[in-house]
Formats: C-alpha cells, structure tokens, sequence
C-alpha cells in the first residue's frame, strides 16, 4: 500500500473513533464522503479495501451507511477482486455491515457466484459461533 492511500486509512480510522467517541454521525459521513473522494483519486486505491474491511471489523458497530460512501467506493471494485476481501472479511469476522455487503451481491442475479454468497449467508445462522446479532442479520437477509 502507498504512503498515500496509508494517510488516507488512517484518516477513516481517525473519524471511526471520533464517531465512537462522540456519537456525531451526521459530521462522521460528511467526513467519510470526503475520504471516499479522496481514495477515489489515488492510484491503486484497490489496495485500501481490505485495510477498511480490517477496520469495519473492529468498529462493528458504527452506521458506515446504506450503502453509504464506504460501499460505494469498495464496491467500485465490483467483479475487479472486491468480493474475495469482502469474503475473507466475512470469514475472519462478520458485522452486520459486510453481511450488508454480502446481500448485496446475493441481490446480483447476474453474478456467477451468487450462488456461493448465498451458500455463505445460509450457512452463518447454522452456526452457534457467532454473536446473536450476526445470527439475526444473515437470518433476516435471507
């Protein structure tokens, strides 16, 4: 990753604890909207995606949005490697947003591996290691 798109991280973890801290969340997304325009002018922005999903991770609980700027960048990387990070996300540890993620591509009928994302969101409630919520969540999408 460059030292740019690294700056550029560490900007989003900045907000995603002040966002913590605060509660502001109208300030946080006028905030991430900036970052995502930002990201979106860098070079080999790819490599920053799995650094988010890495932070989502740890801030479960934050509204990153509906879809929001964050999935709108990421997403930008539709068919172009996004959705292995985001599986590789979802395997290491699922939040109610990548599961957010994950029904959004189940929702292409036209992807290849629908099927596969599927077969992922159906396995997650059959499983008694993840918290309640995640349960619900993969419960509720399907």
């Amino acid at each position: 990753m460059t030292e740019e798109l690294k700056i550029i991280i560490n900007k989003l973890e900045h907000e995603i604890q002040l966002v913590q801290e605060t509660g502001e969340q109208d300030e946080f997304m006028e905030n991430v909207n900036e970052i995502r325009d930002e990201l979106e002018r860098t070079e080999n922005n790819f490599d920053a995606i799995e650094s988010i999903l890495e932070l989502i991770e740890r801030s479960p609980d934050i509204d990153y949005g509906g879809p929001g700027p964050i999935a709108h960048f990421m997403e930008s990387h539709y068919k172009k490697g996004y959705e292995e990070l985001l599986l590789k996300s979802i395997d290491r540890k699922p939040t109610e947003y990548t599961l957010y993620l994950l029904h959004r591509l189940i929702n292409d009928g036209a992807n290849p591996n629908r099927i596969v994302y599927l077969d992922l969101m159906k396995k997650i409630p059959l499983s008694e290691e993840y918290p309640q919520n995640i349960i619900l969540n993969a419960k509720e999408s399907l």
